[in-house]
């Protein structure tokens, strides 16, 4: 352990983490989460999508068309943030917004049939982006982790507000 004062020097060649983080279950869910999410987004350039535009396409295409504000929600993205990623797909063609029929403040995001297509073709990335960012990983491996990680993110639900566990809630861990 480093003296107060002093910088943490890796004691294995490579390692960039301090002993008191190397461990820490939190922490490697960020870094894996961080590194899935880069790599998506790296493979999803390809069709010119990142993976927060896949997961509103996904959502929209499958769930049927949703407010702004319920797209945020669910994929946990600010209203800044959603506005200008639907500003695109709309601008590209892929999503459209129309008038809510039962709030005329609101609009509902829908996806084109170009957005339908480029939903299919991002699933098929995503699909290829996890067997490699699993690869590690034997196939019992995996089903273990999704098990793990469904009950983890399950159990913070219970926990934090039980009434508020909503299918687009769930969904949010995908993406």
């Amino acid at each position: 352990m480093a003296e107060p004062g002093q910088a943490y020097q890796a004691a294995e060649p490579g390692s960039e983490l301090p002993p008191s983080m190397q461990d820490r279950v939190p922490f490697l869910l960020y870094r894996a989460a961080e590194a899935s999410h880069a790599l998506a987004n790296q493979m999803l350039a390809q069709i010119g999508l990142t993976a927060r535009q896949a997961g509103i396409l996904t959502l929209i295409t499958e769930s049927g068309p949703m407010t702004q504000k319920a797209l945020g929600t669910a994929l946990r993205i600010d209203r800044t943030t959603m506005v200008a990623l639907v500003d695109d797909l709309e601008a590209r063609g892929l999503a459209e917004r129309r008038r809510h029929p039962r709030d005329r403040r609101a609009f509902l995001v829908t996806a084109t049939p170009l957005g339908q297509q480029a939903k299919t073709a991002a699933i098929r990335i995503l699909d290829h982006q996890q067997q490699r960012f699993l690869a590690p990983l034997g196939q019992q491996d995996r089903l273990l982790l999704a098990d793990l990680l469904r009950r983890l993110y399950q159990g913070q639900q219970d926990q934090s507000n039980p009434s508020q566990i909503t299918k687009e809630a769930i969904a949010c861990a995908y993406w």
